[in-house]
């Protein structure tokens, strides 16, 4: 008890950093609730903890993460791919915007590739 009275600035200093941590990672925490209620432009602090809870969202159906999302932003978006061979292939994806990470430059959206119904991949890409 004495150590904390001869230091009790320092003390003081340790437990509003402890505090500030703890509510920096509670922020940060991804619930479809939280994700609904954040303004678009900060949703960046979400995405990382909500790709980390649902293992990227691979293997989810369309259906499952619009429960969870919401609609996309501009309805169902489609990425060209052209090949050597001049063949191209379409792949069907959903588009969130995402942006608010404070290192961020430019606006961020949440890509998430689907391939029958079902997500392969999704990614944060600047845009």
């Amino acid at each position: 008890m004495s150590w904390i009275k001869r230091h009790r600035w320092l003390s003081a200093f340790l437990i509003a950093a402890v505090l500030l941590l703890s509510w920096r990672q509670y922020d940060r925490h991804f619930t479809p609730e939280r994700w609904a209620e954040t303004d678009i432009s900060h949703r960046g602090k979400l995405v990382s903890s909500l790709l980390k809870q649902y293992d990227g969202l691979v293997g989810m159906t369309q259906a499952e993460v619009e429960k969870l999302l919401g609609a996309d932003t501009d309805g169902m978006q489609v990425q060209e791919t052209f090949y050597p061979d001049r063949s191209s292939e379409k792949t069907p994806m959903l588009v969130y915007a995402a942006g608010g990470r404070p290192w961020a430059m430019f606006p961020e959206y949440l890509y998430v590739y689907l391939k029958d119904g079902r997500v392969t991949e999704a990614k944060i890409v600047a845009d």
